[in-house]
């Protein structure tokens, strides 16, 4: 399987969860996917930090990236807001996330007198901001963004835990209006992935943890897709209950494994 460029996800796949320990051998395959002369992206779903910050946690991590090779659904969630002209917004996410968007110049609000509701994870989520982010949408028709729509994530005890998709069906399902859905698997955010890279899909592989979303928009697509159960989802089995057309291409314990294992050819 001849592959000339890689997608990779962050959590479940370089490191093991929330506490950015490496999984074992993803170090060792940055570094031969550099040594290949291979283009190489990150792509995350990850709305509880900057890309500094993240960053900063990858390299401490022993990765040798740069803020040039992170693409984050925070920072493509900015660029949607701005095109629509979506000024002021409810968050439902972290402090951080609020931070982010308001350094970007958003105007963060506690109201439901706003053009959107931005949806990330927030694991101090009240019911009284469901409510409020119900009657924006649902009464003052601001739009509901979704930064993306995963249904779990490991947390830093290791701990699987409902993600940003769970609130986003709750809040749809009330309102009756569907989300805008800004990270993976938007083919919006996989294309600018993919032209960052100048490659055409066929010739890119996505490596994820998550079979459901990542990488069967990575399919659907025309991208390769390879699962690793390093990450929430360890039973090969999972991928059986997905249209067999969109299941990945491969599927190894790890992403060092996958890159010892002679499935691909660099």
């Amino acid at each position: 399987m001849r592959v000339r460029g890689f997608l990779l996800d962050v959590e479940g796949t370089l490191v093991v969860d929330k506490r950015y320990q490496p999984v074992e051998g993803a170090v060792e395959s940055v570094g031969k996917l550099r040594r290949a002369g291979l283009p190489l992206r990150l792509i995350t779903n990850n709305t509880t930090d900057s890309r500094a910050s993240l960053l900063d946690k990858l390299v401490q991590a022993g990765f040798d990236f740069t803020i040039d090779e992170l693409h984050t659904c925070v920072g493509a969630a900015v660029t949607h807001l701005r095109t629509v002209g979506a000024t002021r917004c409810l968050i439902l996410g972290t402090a951080a996330l609020r931070q982010m968007l308001a350094d970007e110049g958003l105007t963060i609000m506690d109201s439901s007198e706003v053009d959107a509701v931005v949806v990330g994870l927030d694991t101090d989520l009240t019911y009284e901001r469901l409510r409020l982010a119900c009657n924006a949408i649902g009464q003052k028709g601001a739009s509901l963004i979704a930064l993306h729509r995963n249904r779990l994530f490991v947390d830093s005890q290791g701990r699987c835990s409902p993600s940003v998709g769970a609130v986003v069906e709750a809040i749809r399902y009330a309102t009756r209006v569907e989300p805008t859905l800004i990270g993976k698997p938007s083919p919006t955010y996989f294309r600018q992935a993919l032209d960052d890279i100048a490659l055409p899909p066929e010739s890119v592989m996505v490596v994820s943890d998550d079979p459901f979303s990542d990488l069967t928009g990575a399919k659907r697509m025309g991208m390769r897709a390879a699962f690793v159960l390093s990450g929430k989802y360890r039973e090969r089995s999972v991928v059986d209950s997905i249209p067999p057309s969109q299941r990945p291409d491969v599927v190894t314990e790890t992403i060092g494994e996958l890159f010892t294992a002679g499935a691909l050819d660099l």
